[in-house]
């Protein structure tokens, strides 16, 4: 079946293939896939814009149209037409960046700050004061936001170790930590640090706004960087973890997967859906069963669903004031 394509999505395909005359033109020696790097793009798709550029031009003859050769080394581009600037952004466009940029400009941990700062002053000048009133909201930073990370931005540049005091949901506890941070990172709108945790010899992920009394070592940090395989779809390794929980989520609970990492199973109508979870820290895991429980079941492994009925007993007991057999 053929799929429409309205007006808006072919004039957005064509404003960036013809935004890639001036970037070739500007950096001739790169190759395709430095381009789609510096681009974020995919390199096939790169590809596949680079040819629709040859059909693009001031005429239909062939002296009217883009003139370049293309090949995964470079794409030299020898007739621009005249099309050698990037198209201009529209007033609502350049206010939808310019938020962007401001939430940007918010977010600690950011490996390249100032590139944020100097296209946000840019836009700036250029939009009359009136959008820039309604786009820019120059709003301050949250002090109690933004020390922790701020402070962890600058151990990581000086290459120091770090200690500070963390609740840590997994295990129900607040304890002092010190470690050796490796990377900060964003996901679903909070910050995390990946630190190296002598104690456990492997490396560990602490959100930023679970600390507090974060300070910066003299000691130098040995993040063990060979040691730490990063995927930004799978931030926290949900993938390399080998305990997986079968669980029956009742159907209309199946929403759990939006907020934790459950992978939903084939579905009757009426019927329990199975899933899977990974099992990251069994402590966690129970009583996060436990507090689900009238909206999913664990059925396995067998070991783990005796863990959680332990558990569940030895809750009931307490509360009714009976020992637990």
């Amino acid at each position: 079946m053929t799929r429409h394509v309205d007006s808006s999505t072919k004039l957005d395909r064509l404003v960036r293939s013809l935004n890639l005359i001036p970037y070739f033109q500007s950096h001739p020696d790169r190759s395709l896939m430095e381009a789609a790097k510096d681009l974020g793009r995919d390199p096939a798709e790169l590809q596949l814009e680079i040819q629709r550029l040859q059909c693009c031009g001031v005429g239909t003859w062939p002296e009217e149209l883009v003139d370049l050769e293309a090949s995964w080394q470079r794409v030299s581009i020898s007739n621009s037409q005249g099309m050698d600037r990037p198209l201009r952004l529209t007033p609502t466009e350049a206010g939808a960046l310019l938020l962007t940029l401001e939430s940007l400009e918010a977010m600690p941990g950011l490996t390249d700050r100032e590139a944020v700062l100097s296209a946000a002053a840019k836009l700036r000048s250029i939009m009359d004061s009136e959008a820039v009133a309604i786009f820019d909201s120059l709003a301050a930073d949250d002090p109690a936001e933004s020390t922790p990370q701020e402070i962890l931005r600058e151990a990581i540049s000086a290459g120091r170790r770090v200690a500070f005091t963390y609740r840590s949901i997994s295990s129900d506890t607040t304890r002092r930590r010190e470690v050796d941070p490796a990377k900060i990172f964003v996901t679903e709108g909070e910050t995390y640090l990946t630190a190296w945790d002598g104690e456990a010899s492997q490396h560990k992920n602490f959100r930023a706004d679970r600390m507090s009394q974060v300070e910066i070592l003299d000691q130098e940090a040995s993040p063990h960087l060979e040691k730490l395989p990063f995927d930004p779809e799978d931030p926290f390794g949900y993938r390399m973890i080998a305990q997986q929980a079968d669980l029956l989520i009742h159907p209309e609970h199946t929403w759990l997967a939006d907020y934790f990492p459950i992978t939903l199973g084939e579905s009757v109508p009426g019927e329990p859906v199975p899933a899977r979870m990974p099992v990251g820290s069994e402590g966690w895991f129970i009583r996060f069963a436990l507090g689900q429980s009238d909206r999913l079941t664990v059925t396995g492994p067998e070991e783990l669903v005796a863990k959680v009925r332990r558990r569940a007993s030895a809750a009931l007991a307490a509360y009714d004031g009976t020992p637990d057999s």
